[in-house]
This record gives structure tokens, C-alpha cells and sequence, in this order.
């Protein structure tokens, strides 16, 4: 859905024009002639990326920041335009990165920055030292405005430059360089996905007092911009009230619009200078639970105790098995899985949340704290790589010492042959003795029909099951690109509802779904598994499926085997070519 339309012949634009064409990057925060002191100085890093090229998102939220009715004696706004192929307006240049001033619900052009990065800290950086020099105020806060991936992948992809993205560390950099330690932000914000963690907290810390962010994965429309009015009202309001105002028009947004239902919400205010001791606390838990990992004689079962309740915590950012890498989980969730074997320890960890996490609200029926950490499980074959990122970060030693030895555990140890999850596999016979995975289903649904798209047997992985609602994804690549097609089943879609294509780049998550087109491609890939050498293989079927999309549910051909997909403690997966009795 898109917020409003954006009609960008009311912006008047190169009011300030400075002579920018040939001067040097690092020389941009100079040129500018100082501003007014306002009660904010607020800077939007806006990185266009597809969200604007293929749907406008960022035009949407230029214009809900137009439209918010901000006063601009009460706060200057500075936002940085670029990452995009193609702006779906008529003003913003698409060749260059250019800073623009929101005033008075117009917008000016003050500086074009030539054709730069913004997957480069030394971008992040000039930019903030454009804003703050120029504009100085009694406070600053700075959007991070794109996809989000986490501890890990960190922030934002540049379609101009390789999909290039910014790292916790290249965030570090660009702050450090900017001297935010010595004009520390009020608050620091995130509309994109999955960037509530503790390391994001801490690594912020010196640098702002509030962290803005979602656990989970946004919605297209993220944040709701008029929230900028709330400034008009009191403009001397500091980062933790703002934020949960920021917080409170984001839910009321999507329940306004009866979206509350399809789309995961979550959104939370953190206190940064708390950060550490949520880390500190995680770090004797975690270091407590695996104690006995090294013990000859009880290594087996204690890994396998932590490694159970591993798989029972609440994760973010899951998706099929060719896209699941995010390794996201809620910091308290993972607390209260250990509370019955370690209750002090876990007890401290809930209590360092409670302080840390200032303000925390979601639609999720599962209680989430507001606050995640990266925990490896899903996307321990990417394990050594993820692992050398997050020791490079510097964390707490005990916590990132656990996460070695979970993973030397996790992927050293055999199958245990007790599954914790299964799911009901059809199986299409192929002429050389193989198998392809046609379907895919939980055992609570239907085991008599089966999942079609267009008529195509398809594949259900699930990624995020609650009371109220499942979400699945169906692994499929899109106009030569992979992906997920996205599926709902809730009480309101008992036969489901297609939400649309969810993308992955070097495992930055998009920001809400990709609709489906009638131009668009779309081949699904299907499991191939020989059980005779116990190996595996992704196949793409060898037509397009076009739109539209329908989702319907139908008998099994009569050649087909119905199977089962059994995952145990260690996320290792095998393969029966006939279920379980029940």
C-alpha cells in the first residue's frame, strides 16, 4: 500500500544552491552558509535502494514529512537523497546524491554531492558533519532510512554501487570521523528492519543517547512521518519521548488502516547507555549454560539442552532454506527458554532489558522484550564468516566465546535422529531414482491437499508461527533475482493470502513486500534429494509463472509419495519417504 501520492511540483528547489560540482567529497559540510539555531536539528539518511526505484516508498515518506505541518523555527530537517536507480518523482536527480532542507512543507535543494556511495561511512560521515556544522541546534537526531539486516549485515543496500551496504562497524566509523562523541546524537533511528539489536545499543552508545529501531522486519510504509508535528507541540521533548511518539504513530498507522493483522509490528526505544549491562548479563547466561560443553562426559546432553530451547526462541528475519541467515532472536525470549535451569542469571538478563528498553510495542502474540542479539543456528552454514563479523565488533567476551562453541557443537555434532519439527513432504518420483519436494506443509494442516500455485505444487517453509497467525515462504526467483514469495494464514485467511515477494540482498532484509506484477517472471525452485546418497540440490522449474497469483489447495496426483521432513536439536535435516504414524 502506498501511503499518499507525491506530487512534486509544489516544491520549490535550488534555494541555497552552492557551487558543489568538482569539489571534493570531504569538503561538502563546508560550503554551506550556517543556518538558524533551532530546539532539533534532525538528519534523514535516505537510501533510496529499490524501495524507491520499484515502488516510491521513499517519495511516500518525503511527502508525509511535507505534509507533517512541522514548523521549521522548531527544528531543521536535512535529508540525503540517494542509492536509487530511479526517484518516482519529478525533482530528485537520480545520477547525483543531493541534500535537501525541509522547510515549511517545501523542500530545498542546498547541496549536489555528485555521484557517491551510500553503502561508504565517508558519505555517512560528510553528511553529518554537513548537518551539524551548518545547522547547529540544542539537539540532533539521524534516520537510517532502508533495509535492515541486523548484527550481521547491518544497514542499507546501494542499488548504484553493487548493492553496497554499511556495516555496525562502517556506522562506527562514519560517527567517530562525524565527532559525535562530542555532539552526541539525542537519538538515533533505524526505519529498516531487524536493527533493535544490543550490538547496534553499544556500539551507539557514545555516540547517542536513544536508539530507535525494530526487532523484527518493517512493513514498505515504515516509519509514519507526521510525527515531525510532535515538535510543533514542544520542541525541547528529548529522544526517549519522541521516540515514543514515533513509536505510538507507527501502530496507530497500520491500525488505521486494518493492517495490523497481516503486517509484523514491532518498535522500541532504547536507552543506550543501559546497553552494556544487558550484554554483560547475557554473557553470564549464556557462558553458565554452556559450562558443561567441554565435559567429556556431559557435553552431549548439555549442548543439546541449549541447543533445544535455541530452536524454541522467538527468531527474526527467517526465511526459506535459502534465505534464512539473519539469526536474529528476542534477548528476553532467549532468557525465559533458560529461566528453569539458570533463574538467576536469566533473571538478571530481564531485568537489564527492563531498564534498557524504555519503550516497547508490537502486534506480535508472542511477548517480545524490544531488544535482539545474534544467536547462530538457522544460518550455521554461513557460521564461520557470520562469527569472524560479529568477534570483529568486540561484544562481551564471554557472550562471543559461546557462540564459537555453540556453533563448533552445532555443526560438529552427529544427528541426533529425535526430531523437534516436522513437516509433511510430497514427493514427485523422477526417472533417475530422485525425488522433488512438490510440497511442503505443517502436519496441522490438511494431509489430504496440498498447496498450489496456478496449479503448481508448491513448497511451504514456515518462518514465523504464532497462535493467530502463520507466515511462510516459498523459495521462487524473480525476474532473474531470488527471493521468497511471502504466504499468510490467519483466521481471516484460513486458505492464505499471498503478501508479496520479499527480496534478499547479502542478507539485508527488505523492508516490506514486493508486490507481484503482471510483467514479472517468476520460476519456483524445488528440492531435489537422492536417498540413496543422502544429498541435495535446488532446481528451477523450467517455466515462468505469471501473474496474477492464485493460491489454492488440491488432492495429491495419485504417483506422488507423501514423506516427511524431520529437523532435530542441531537444525540438521533429514528425509523419510513415507510420515510417521501418529
Amino acid at each position: 500500500m502506498r501511503k499518499n501520492s507525491f506530487h512534486m511540483n509544489i516544491l520549490f528547489v535550488l534555494v541555497f544552491v552552492l557551487c558543489a560540482w568538482g569539489i571534493a567529497v570531504t569538503d561538502f559540510y563546508k560550503t554551506v552558509k550556517a543556518g538558524k539555531n533551532a530546539p532539533y536539528t534532525i538528519m534523514v539518511y535516505m537510501n533510496g535502494s529499490d524501495l524507491e526505484s520499484e515502488f516510491g516508498a521513499a517519495t511516500d515518506d518525503l511527502t508525509e514529512m511535507l505534509d507533517s505541518g512541522l514548523d521549521s523555527r522548531n527544528a531543521n530537517v536535512i535529508i540525503l537523497t540517494g542509492g536509487t536507480m530511479r526517484w518516482q518523482n519529478n525533482a530528485i536527480p537520480e545520477t547525483e546524491c543531493v541534500i535537501w532542507q525541509l522547510t515549511d512543507g517545501y523542500l530545498y535543494e542546498l547541496q549536489n554531492m555528485g555521484k557517491v556511495n551510500m553503502g561508504n561511512p565517508d558519505t555517512l560521515r560528510d553528511f553529518l558533519k554537513f548537518g551539524i556544522n551548518n545547522f547547529p541546534a540544542q539537539k540532533y537526531g539521524l534516520i537510517m532510512w532502508d533495509h535492515g539486516g541486523g548484527s550481521i549485515a547491518g544497514f542499507g543496500h546501494d542499488e548504484k554501487f553493487n548493492d553496497a551496504s554499511l556495516s555496525l562497524l562502517d556506522m562506527k566509523k562514519a560517527f567517530e570521523e562525524a565527532d559525535l562523541d562530542e555532539t552526541q546524537l539525542e537519538f538515533l533511528g533505524f526505519d529498516a528492519c531487524l536493527m533493535a539489536t544490543v550490538e547496534m545499543a553499544i556500539l551507539a552508545s557514545d555516540y547517542a543517547k536513544v536508539l530507535i529501531a525494530a526487532e523484527d522486519l518493517e512493513p514498505g510504509e515504515g516509519w509514519n512521518y507526521h510525527f515531525l508535528s510532535a515538535l510543533n507541540e514542544n520542541a525541547e521533548i528529548d529522544g526517549f519521548e519522541l521516540g515514543e511518539i514515533i513509536v505510538d504513530t507507527f501502530m496507530e498507522f497500520y491500525e488505521a488502516h486494518g493492517l495490523a493483522d497481516e503486517e509484523i509490528l514491532t518498535l522500541s526505544v532504547i536507552d543506550t547507555q543501559k546497553a552494556s549491562r544487558v550484554m554483560d548479563a547475557m554473557g553470564w547466561l549464556m557462558s553458565r549454560s554452556s559450562v558443561d560443553f567441554n565435559d567429556a562426559e556431559i557435553s552431549y546432553p548439555a549442548f543439546r539442552n541449549v541447543a533445544v530451547r535455541r530452536a524454541n526462541t522467538k527468531t527474526f528475519g527467517e526465511g526459506s532454506p535459502r534465505d534464512n541467515y539473519a539469526d536474529m532472536v528476542d534477548i528476553g525470549d532467549m532468557a525465559i527458554q533458560l529461566a528453569d535451569k539458570f533463574p538467576f542469571q536469566s533473571e538478571a538478563v530481564l531485568r537489564a532489558l527492563e531498564n534498557c528498553v524504555t519503550y516497547n510495542r508490537h502486534n506480535s502474540d508472542v511477548e517480545i522484550y524490544g531488544l535482539s542479539t545474534f544467536y547462530i543456528y538457522g544460518g550455521k552454514s554461513e557460521g564461520i564468516p557470520s562469527l569472524r563479523t560479529y568477534s570483529a565488533l568486540e561484544m562481551n567476551t564471554a557472550y562471543t566465546q559461546f557462540l564459537h562453541r555453540f556453533f563448533d557443537k552445532l555443526v560438529r555434532s552427529a544427528n541426533d535422529n529425535e526430531s523437534i519439527c516436522d513437516e509433511l513432504v510430497l514427493w514427485q518420483p523422477l526417472e533417475d531414482g530422485t525425488f522433488r519436494m512438490a510440497g511442503l506443509q505443517s502436519p496441522t494442516l490438511s494431509e489430504n491437499i496440498w498447496p498450489t500455485i496456478n496449479g503448481e505444487y508448491v513448497s511451504l517453509f514456515p518462518i514465523s508461527c504464532t497462535e493467530n497467525a502463520r507466515r511462510y515462504a516459498i523459495p521462487i526467483e524473480v525476474n532473474n533475482h531470488d527471493a521468497d514469495l511471502i504466504i499468510l494464514l490467519n483466521e481471516n485467511h484460513l486458505d492464505g493470502k499471498i503478501l508479496g515477494i520479499r527480496h534478499n540482498a547479502h542478507n539485508v532484509f527488505q523492508k516490506g513486500y514486493d508486490p507481484v506484477n503482471e510483467t514479472d517472471e517468476i520460476f519456483f525452485y524445488n528440492l531435489i534429494f537422492d536417498f540413496g546418497t543422502h544429498s541435495e540440490s535446488w532446481e528451477k522449474n523450467s517455466f515462468a509463472v505469471t501473474a496474477p497469483l492464485l493460491l489454492s489447495w488440491q488432492d495429491a496426483p495419485a504417483s506422488f509419495k507423501q514423506g516427511e521432513r524431520c529437523t532435530d536439536f542441531c537444525n540438521t535435516i533429514t528425509y523419510s519417504q513415507s510420515p510417521k504414524t501418529r
